[in-house]
């Protein structure tokens, strides 16, 4: 019976904890209690199989949801007509890589059996979708190496047939979400009803989503079982329903994404058109004969199709019909009570070509103008490196991906970008000169010991052209920009974050004191500025010496032996030139992506963290070397320490 006098949501909060003590042999018999307690007629909960009328059967699952209209139990494992199965549940204590593959074939079987259709209704959708959950109290393996596995086979196995939900109930669940183009993820994914996708294909993506839902997991797996039930039997309502998910967390880490074909089936978005390699073609304008925008008219691009996206005030209907049979056929739109101005059509059966020959009718059989947009982009080639530098992957693309969860819009996101940009064009001037000075100092060496510009005449050594001015302007440019991106550009970004590095730069007392402040709040960035201040102090000073004392480079040196003449390197701080330029501009990126990405990380939601990548497993195409990870339950928390391995290769 349910405890009138507490909330539903704590209701339900209360039987997870129930079942978080569970054994393996009482886990089966509470959880369908729980069910039972909490469902209500028509749907009871057993452990038993299914049967379809051809007499396919299923294996015995541990919990079967069904609709019946005897409230007398039965003698288990119970057979229940397929018709009447809302869900199948596949449970187990501990849950691993195998047993998700096992538990998954259970499930698509489970959904191959024949049911009778659901009715049509003109106002309330009907469901006869045999729900499939996985549920085990705990994993063996991250949550994310489970998403990952549900889409290797989900690669494998038509989507009618994918199971719906997984829950590790100490940890969180992993199901399907939402996504309409221009949008973030919304609502949650439920299976569509039989036969719903063949006179249309709707322009969503289907986010396969890790959510870190903790001690609510069993709110968020008995909400959206509910939901489900819903549809199944539309005269069932649970009270409060809306109330279930009252305080259970809502952040979660996207795994992958599907779009529907236009047969229905759920596959793969093609990686050519991820947001991080993607753009769209730009929208055309519409307008009046006054030139007024009236509205934009956009192509995108879908799995074996396009979808086409307005924004404004003309009705999008009114403008399919340019298309003539392609949009008849299944035509349709979809307004988003987040994008008002936005209305998106079906996946239609068309192409650019065909997109761009609706626009020519619309202007030949219309009063309406259709225009490019006037507005000037400006493509400028930012550096010779694409993705699969470990620079731009890491530093640019691994720390803005980091951002957008933090400062997702708004000023502070602004105040960031700002930060950040002056700090790495700042490295990215010091690492431009760096590279200059090594093959400066490489090609000099080569044309001294080649005889091209050296030569004896008796014992002296003349040098017939010196690189000292520009050695000494390079290296005084080099300090420069260092100092200047690890001064002003990490101490700018770090205060965005509300960390205060200044001391960081000061006197060593000053320095002390600062660090041992720091020490109490955040023990691990403490300890890893101590380390860098060995390297950034010899730096500082250096630069200081050039600028206040009137410090400048040794002439390169040269000698003669029995190979010939060789030059020297002048040294800085006792080591060559080119080393010492080499390895502080190596510690500058290693401290202003760890940095970073740690500032970042305290400032995640509560439940999402950032984990390393092994460099063996890092994606050749952006090999980036973190990605999200739950904090607890997943892969393992990244922590900042200082390292002496260089940046490429940590």
């Amino acid at each position: 019976m349910r405890n009138m006098e507490l909330p539903i949501s704590k209701e339900i909060y209360n039987a997870g904890q129930e079942l978080a003590s569970a054994s393996d042999s009482s886990l089966t018999g509470i959880l369908n209690g729980v069910l039972n307690r909490y469902l209500g007629w028509p749907f009871r909960a057993a452990t038993g199989f299914a049967v379809d009328a051809e007499g396919q059967k299923t294996g015995i699952f541990g919990s079967l949801v069904f609709a019946t209209s005897s409230q007398n139990a039965h003698p288990e494992p119970i057979e229940v007509a397929a018709d009447a199965v809302a869900c199948v549940i596949d449970i187990s204590e501990s849950i691993d890589l195998g047993h998700l593959r096992e538990a998954y074939q259970r499930i698509a079987q489970a959904k191959t059996l024949k049911k009778t259709p659901a009715p049509e209704t003109e106002d309330t959708p009907v469901s006869s979708i045999t729900l499939g959950i996985v549920f085990a109290l705990h994993s063996t393996v991250p949550l994310e190496k489970l998403a990952e596995e549900l889409d290797r086979l989900n690669r494998e196995t038509p989507s009618s047939q994918w199971p719906d939900m997984l829950v590790v109930l100490s940890t969180g669940t992993i199901n399907y979400v939402v996504q309409f183009p221009g949008e973030h993820v919304s609502a949650d994914f439920l299976p569509p009803g039989e036969g719903a996708l063949t006179s249309y294909t709707p322009p969503m993506y289907v986010i396969l989503f890790v959510r870190a839902t903790g001690a609510y997991t069993f709110n968020k797996m008995f909400a959206y079982l509910t939901a489900h039930l819903a549809f199944f039997s539309p005269g069932w309502r649970l009270t409060n329903w809306a109330k279930l998910l009252e305080g259970s967390p809502k952040e979660g880490i996207v795994v992958c994404g599907y779009q529907y074909n236009l047969s229905g089936e759920l596959l793969p978005v093609p990686r050519q058109f991820y947001n991080d390699r993607y753009l769209p073609p730009p929208p055309l304008r519409i307008e009046d004969g006054k030139g007024t925008l009236l509205s934009t008219l956009q192509f995108l691009p879908w799995q074996d199709g396009g979808v086409i996206l307005l924004r404004g005030k003309l009705p999008l209907e009114g403008l399919l019909v340019f298309l003539g049979k392609k949009a008849l056929e299944r035509g349709g739109i979809i307004r988003r009570p987040d994008a008002p101005d936005a209305q998106i059509s079906y996946v239609l059966p068309i192409t650019q070509a065909d997109f761009m020959e609706m626009v020519k009718r619309l202007q030949r059989q219309s009063n309406l103008v259709v225009r490019k947009d006037s507005t000037k982009w400006v493509l400028q080639k930012f550096a010779d490196e694409g993705s699969t530098s470990p620079f731009m992957a890491r530093l640019f693309m691994g720390i803005v991906r980091f951002r957008d969860a933090v400062f997702p819009h708004g000023a502070k996101r602004d105040e960031f970008d700002k930060a950040y940009d002056f700090f790495i064009m700042t490295l990215m001037n010091a690492r431009t000169t760096a590279q200059e000075i090594g093959q400066l100092l490489v090609e000099h060496a080569r044309k001294v010991s080649q005889g091209e510009i050296a030569k004896t005449q008796g014992q002296a050594i003349q040098i017939d052209q010196s690189i000292d001015r520009q050695l000494r302007r390079d290296v005084e440019t080099f300090l420069n920009s260092a100092v200047r991106a690890l001064k002003q550009g990490m101490q700018d970004v770090t205060k965005i974050v509300h960390v205060n590095i200044g001391f960081f730069f000061q006197k060593p007392d000053s320095f002390a004191n600062g660090v041992a402040a720091l020490e109490k709040t955040d023990p691990h960035l403490a300890a890893y500025l101590r380390e860098a201040r060995k390297w950034s102090e010899r730096l500082l000073d250096i630069r200081n010496a050039v600028e206040h004392k009137g410090w400048t480079l040794p002439r390169i040196r040269y000698s003669q032996d029995s190979g010939g003449i060789r030059s020297e390197e002048p040294q800085i701080s006792g080591q060559p030139v080119s080393t010492f330029v080499e390895f502080t501009l190596d510690r500058l990126c290693c401290f202003g992506e760890e940095v970073t990405s740690h500032c970042l990380q305290s400032c995640l939601s509560a439940g999402i963290s950032i984990t390393e990548i092994p460099p063996s497993q890092r994606k050749p195409e952006i090999p980036e070397r973190f990605q999200f990870t739950l904090a607890t339950g997943g892969m393992p928390v990244w922590t900042i320490t200082y390292h002496q391995s260089k940046f490429e290769e940590t």
